[in-house]
């Protein structure tokens, strides 16, 4: 095509818009995650240093909104979980627990095949510092790993 050819007009008719929800936002790398398997959950270590790397946190989950809300809590509390490894740099473990996420995955009515990955932000509620990660618009996959793993 030479700068000089002629540009065709057409017209639209027929043609119809694709809603950008259909590319909804999965986790990137800068993103914090959650991602829950049928035997485990995890989060990545962007979601420790949100949290300013506490030793212990409490989960809270809402089977209506699909919602995990992970909230800092001291090593005392009744139902502290304590999710990091490692002495000089800290990570976050996988926390294995085959009732959990069982219990997860039939309220939620999840894919037992599958894994799943969701994004988290900050949020507060009660004067307190919390991540709330939302399994609504999550990433699956079944098998072992995506493959773009970021945890």
């Amino acid at each position: 095509m030479n700068q000089f050819d002629p540009i065709e007009e057409m017209s639209l008719d027929g043609f119809q818009i694709v809603n950008a929800n259909m590319f909804a936002h999965s986790p990137k790398r800068n993103d914090v995650t959650c991602t829950i398997w049928p035997t485990r959950i995890s989060f990545n270590k962007l979601a420790l240093e949100k949290l300013h790397f506490c030793e212990y946190i409490k989960l809270h989950v809402n089977p209506k909104t699909k919602c995990i809300l992970v909230m800092p809590v001291s090593s005392s509390d009744k139902d502290s979980i304590r999710w990091i490894k490692g002495e000089k740099e800290r990570f976050v473990r996988n926390m294995e627990s085959k009732i959990f996420g069982g219990q997860l995955y039939k309220s939620w009515g999840l894919d037992p095949e599958c894994n799943y990955r969701a994004s988290g932000h900050l949020v507060t509620a009660n004067q307190k510092v919390m991540l709330l990660f939302d399994f609504n618009q999550a990433e699956l996959w079944k098998g072992r790993k995506p493959e773009e793993h970021y945890e």
